[in-house]
């Protein structure tokens, strides 16, 4: 019976043993849960207001706001602390010791609460609340009124909610406290129902029991990890773990987005995984010393952040010690204080700057204390910086203004900023001028200061002196200058330079030199000997090095001079002076060193304002010359032509013919070989006029191409008979040159005694003119094409057998594609002229050996037009005007001008393609050098279906095989 108990007993034993130990273990581990639990519920309460809470009420919007009483914006900003903030329940904002705004659970405790030491809030149990009071300050910290603060009301539960998922009371008679008498006690879930079962089954209460602990510690696990998490990526700062020297455990997400990471690629990877290779060594070397020294340590380093920044990191590293006292990790924190280094080093160099700045600097209070200066100061005054702090401007300032301070202050205060002329007294009793930029400024808490900045002016102060001493020379000189702007020609200018140089000057003589072609000529002069020249070589003496260089010389001794023009030997002190670019001032005197640099400056801008007033009178003389005057041609223009003719109307010059011209064709001449050929067409027509008829008759140019002429007291034969001269003028001009042809057409009027208007006489010259035109039209055109066709030959475009060569084989092949008699006329002539726009091209175009420019090539594409135009112009070349415009068509459509394809291109223009490639390619050009004849056949086989007629180049292929004469003819030529 006892054997049968002992196992029961021992069992029973065994198992009540068991249960007492899981109830002893059970009690251990939830008390020390509790605490773990108190512990990070405070952690978190004060980190969530450290490191969220207190950044809503030290801004400068929100203490301004409530400043201002605006409780909208104040709400507003509250509104989103309470939504983005879920353990908070209330909170009240208190100004002065009176609620300002309140928002969410009403807080019952009423007391007033002090914000004091290093902390700027303070955490508190009261009456069933958790409350967090924190001050109200701008962004840099300044605090406001001591009873003004922000009251936080704190759901304590729903952080303890979010640390742990186990039963749990929140009592003041809890024995773990988390704030004050507050306390938290954790459920037990072990009773006696489960004791007594363990007793009946040892092993399942073993296992049970088993169970329970592991249960316990996992969601301990757990909590501590949720707990943790949360915290970590709730605070702002950097927060990392290392489990040794060379391996991350935790870290924040702030930490890893430093790096431009999530925090899970860098946990339980080692440092050179993540830290660029710069700083990976250091760093190590950091860890082992707080593993060594089992202390914590902070500094300072730059670091790489993941956009390539050099940030300035604050760091802090602390070492958690185990049960041994060994190191088991280390806790490291950092703070990027980039921006906050920035700033003071923006202060410095303020401060810096200020101190050494060249001006004197004075921090004065309202009082007329000094405060500060800076060394410019206690330079200038002769002090020390010790012994300039604490005395009065007074001291420094000798002048009664300074003594009045009250007077002074409400000065600088009224005005803000002035400018005040004064003395300085230096530490030696000696005053100087000086300027003083006051300024009145509004310091923290209303304190008001003046602060100024002081330079010496003595310079300034002589400068007025001296100043004032050539203010008389000045006034004269300024008188000259206005009667200089009166003159209307320039010997009244050279008149008043000399007058003005007699008061402004002391000298024996003087005068004004203009450069006229290779000399000097002496325009006016002061007490100018008759021995002495009034001419002079422009290369020669001072005069010409002053023209020359355009800049003043001063001689002590002319008489010494090697680079003087010496006509005497009584003269010794010189003075020269460049006259604008016309001429020179030139001033003796018989005395040694006469003239000083005043004199020179003086003299300097006398001929200054005379050669202003000089330009001004050759402008206007200029434009009044140019309102009467062609520009081109330097005749008169129409308006002086009219108004002659109004003139003459009623004069006793009669008989008066009038004479009209025009050039023929200058359209045509402007539109193929540019407007500045017709230009010089222009011009030679008429310096042929001038020189045709007397100097009293009116020669203009009337318009664009008319030309009329008043010849005064001339009768009708005599004007025919000028009108003669001028023709075989320009005969013997269009003989003597290869340009284009000069044509023009004359109509002659006169008016015997002035019963006819003058204007009626020009009108009939005009009819007459025109009816000239008209009888020469046709042959003038000709003649105009034909010079421009020997232009073209002259040029080198069709000699040389090119023509010819051309001409045979275009008849031959436009006779194999079934052309008529008609065509083949037209193909002839068109194979003769197709070039002929070419004489607008210029010769460096044309000529040029190597490849166009997309310029160039854009101006010679002109050419077909530019023939169109000429042949046109011609009855003879009419029928080929448009073969000429179409020569350099594609068949496939490619080519220019139109653009045309296929059978739009007349087969005139698609054979003389063909044939003139052919010829190009087999004689040498200005661009290349000539093929042979089999591969110019390859390159126009190749050619067939884009740039030539497949059809025709069949045929040309035919062609050249069955006469070989054609291709004896070419490589002959080509020889």
């Amino acid at each position: 019976m006892r054997s049968r108990l002992t196992p029961f007993l021992v069992a029973a034993l065994s198992a009540l043993l068991m249960l007492i130990m899981i109830l002893i273990t059970l009690e251990n581990k939830t008390s020390k849960t509790e605490k773990q639990l108190a512990g990070s519920t405070r952690l978190f309460v004060d980190e969530t207001v450290k490191a969220v809470l207190i950044g809503y009420f030290h801004r400068d919007c929100i203490l301004k706001s409530i400043e201002e009483g605006d409780i909208e914006s104040v709400s507003h900003n509250l509104e989103y602390l309470m939504e983005d903030n879920a353990p908070l329940s209330g909170v009240r904002v208190v100004i002065d010791g009176t609620p300002f705004i309140e928002l969410g659970d009403i807080i019952t405790h009423n007391d007033t609460v002090a914000v004091k030491g290093d902390m700027p809030y303070t955490i508190f149990y009261d009456e069933g609340f958790l409350l967090a009071a924190t001050a109200i300050s701008d962004g840099r910290g300044a605090q406001n009124a001591d009873d003004s603060y922000a009251l936080i009301a704190i759901k304590l539960s729903s952080i303890i909610d979010l640390l742990t998922d186990e039963r749990y009371v929140l009592s003041e008679k809890a024995n773990t406290k988390i704030y004050g008498s507050l306390g938290i006690r954790l459920a037990r879930d072990i009773n006696m129902g489960n004791a007594l079962s363990l007793v009946f089954a040892f092993v399942i209460s073993y296992l049970f029991m088993i169970f329970i602990q592991t249960k316990t510690e996992k969601g301990f696990v757990v909590a501590k990890n949720r707990e943790q998490a949360f915290l970590l990526n709730s605070i702002p700062s950097m927060i990392w773990c290392l489990k040794d020297s060379r391996t991350f455990g935790m870290v924040n997400s702030q930490f890893a987005r430093f790096f431009g990471k999530r925090p899970e690629e860098i946990e339980n990877h080692v440092i050179e995984d993540v830290l660029p290779s710069s700083e990976v060594e250091s760093c190590i070397e950091s860890n082992e010393e707080v593993i060594r020294s089992k202390a914590p340590v902070s500094f300072k380093q730059s670091s790489t952040n993941h956009a390539g920044e050099k940030r300035t990191i604050a760091i802090t590293k602390i070492p958690v010690t185990s049960e041994s006292g060994e190191v088991d990790s280390i806790i490291c924190t950092a703070e990027d204080v980039t921006d906050k280094e920035v700033a003071e080093s923006r202060l410095r160099l303020i401060q810096f700057a200020l101190d050494n700045v060249n001006e004197e600097a004075f921090w004065i209070s309202k009082e007329g204390d000094i405060l500060y200066v800076n060394k410019a100061t206690c330079k200038a005054l002769g002090y020390s910086q010790d012994e300039l702090v604490g005395m009065k401007v007074h001291d420094v300032d000798p002048t009664e203004l300074a003594k009045n301070r009250d007077l002074n202050w409400e000065q600088v205060k009224k005005s803000r900023q002035d400018v005040i002329e004064t003395f300085h007294r230096r530490k030696d009793g000696t005053i100087f001028p000086v300027e003083v930029n006051r300024n009145y400024l509004i310091y923290e808490e209303g304190q008001e200061y003046e602060f100024s900045f002081a330079r010496d002016i003595s310079e300034r102060r002589s400068a007025q002196n001296r100043l004032e001493r050539e203010k008389r020379r000045i006034e004269r000189l300024h008188e000259t200058a206005l009667a200089m702007e009166r003159c209307r020609e320039k010997r009244e200018v050279f008149e008043l330079i000399i007058q003005a140089a007699r008061s402004i000057l002391d000298f024996d003589i003087c005068f004004v030199a203009i450069a006229e072609n290779d000399h000097f000529s002496i325009k006016i002069s002061s007490n100018l000997s008759p021995e002495d020249p009034t001419t002079m070589p422009l290369n020669v003496g001072i005069v010409g090095k002053t023209y020359r260089e355009k800049k003043s010389f001063v001689l002590e001794d002319i008489q010494e001079s090697e680079q003087a023009f010496r006509t005497n030997n009584e003269y010794h002190g010189g003075l020269s002076v460049p006259v604008g670019n016309i001429g020179v001032f030139q001033a003796m005197s018989m005395e040694k060193n006469a003239f000083t640099d005043e004199d020179v400056k003086l003299a300097e801008l006398l001929m200054l304002h005379a050669s202003e007033a000089i330009k001004r009178i050759e402008t206007e003389q200029e434009m009044a010359y140019m309102s009467l005057h062609d520009r081109l041609t330097g005749l008169y223009n129409r308006v002086y032509f009219e108004e002659e003719i109004q003139r003459l109307n009623y004069s006793r010059l009669y008989p008066i013919s009038i004479i009209s011209a025009d050039i023929d064709g200058l359209k045509l001449i402007n539109d193929t070989m540019g407007h500045s050929t017709g230009d010089d067409l222009l011009r030679s027509f008429a310096e042929i006029l001038k020189a045709n008829m007397r100097s009293s008759d009116v020669v203009s140019r009337f318009g664009g191409d008319e030309f009329a002429a008043i010849l005064v007291s001339t009768d009708r034969p005599t004007a025919e008979r000028v009108i003669e001269r001028i023709r075989k003028a320009v005969a013997r001009y269009n003989e003597s040159r290869s340009g284009p042809f000069l044509s023009f057409s004359m109509g002659v009027a006169t008016s015997n005694n002035g019963e006819s208007s003058l204007l009626d006489c020009l009108k009939l010259a005009d009819d007459l003119m025109y009816r000239d035109k008209l009888s020469r039209s046709n042959s003038v055109r000709s003649q105009m094409v034909n010079t421009l066709l020997l232009t073209l030959a002259e040029k080198d475009h069709i000699s040389g057998g090119h023509a010819s060569r051309l001409q045979e084989m275009a008849i031959k092949l436009g006779k194999r594609m079934g052309l008529n008699s008609d065509q083949l006329v037209d193909l002839s002539l068109f194979a003769q002229v197709h070039d002929l726009g070419k004489v607008g091209i210029p010769d460096r175009i044309l000529f040029k050996p190597g490849k166009l420019t997309e310029e160039e090539w854009g101006i010679m594409k002109l050419h077909p037009e530019k023939g169109y135009r000429i042949a046109v112009s011609s009855p003879d070349l009419s029928t080929v005007a448009d073969l000429i415009l179409r020569h350099h068509e594609r068949w496939d459509g490619k080519g220019y001008p139109l653009g045309l394809e296929r059978t739009e291109i007349p087969i005139e223009c698609r054979i003389l393609s063909i044939v003139d490639a052919y010829d190009a390619m087999t004689n040498d050009r200005p661009y290349c050098k000539a093929r042979s004849h089999s591969e110019a056949l390859k390159e126009i086989e190749r050619c067939a279906g884009t740039q030539f007629d497949p059809k025709i180049v069949e045929e040309f292929l035919k062609m050249l095989q069955e006469s070989p004469r054609l291709q004896g003819s070419v490589s002959s030529e080509n020889s």
